[in-house]
């Protein structure tokens, strides 16, 4: 009995791994995103740094009660060492309003949630994943991707509005 019970969850869980997204189709999704928002530990900074259509929201501005005031500085793809002034986006408007000076017709989002970001004390994947979701919701049309990396590689997707 037990060998068949233990069969069954074996063939049930190789089932709902099949009705996932590839890794291909996981690349596929996050390269369709005008924006993506990758939460992260950024080491030897307390800033968040928006390179390119990415912004990695540093996983310590992320455990704080508000989301906001929040710290960018924006990085040259091709200089990322190189320190500009950080930016203070002070609430939900103006954070949309930031973003849209790389995608202004952004309505396509990723958020990512990189294994690092565990790495934070009192870092709850729950509340940061509300706190964006709602700022990001009053973009109309918009949608948004939940991704989750681990090794440098996304691991899961998972649509959520």
């Amino acid at each position: 009995m037990k060998k068949m019970l233990l069969s069954l969850l074996a063939v049930l869980s190789l089932a709902l791994m099949a009705c996932g997204p590839s890794k291909v189709d996981m690349q596929v999704m996050s390269a369709e995103c005008d924006i993506i928002i990758e939460v992260r530990q950024v080491l030897n900074d307390s800033i968040s740094l928006f390179v390119g259509n990415t912004l990695y929201l540093n996983s310590k501005q992320a455990v704080a009660t508000d989301l906001f005031p929040m710290l960018v500085s924006v990085r040259d793809p091709m200089e990322i060492e190189k320190l500009t002034a950080t930016d203070v986006v002070g609430g939900g408007e103006e954070f949309i309003a930031y973003l849209r000076k790389v995608a202004p017709d952004m309505i396509r989002f990723g958020l990512v949630i990189g294994e690092t970001a565990y790495n934070e004390i009192g870092f709850d994947e729950n509340a940061i994943v509300e706190k964006i979701k709602n700022v990001l919701q009053s973009v109309e049309g918009g949608s948004l991707i939940l991704f989750h990396e681990k090794g440098g590689e996304l691991v899961s997707a998972k649509k959520l509005y």
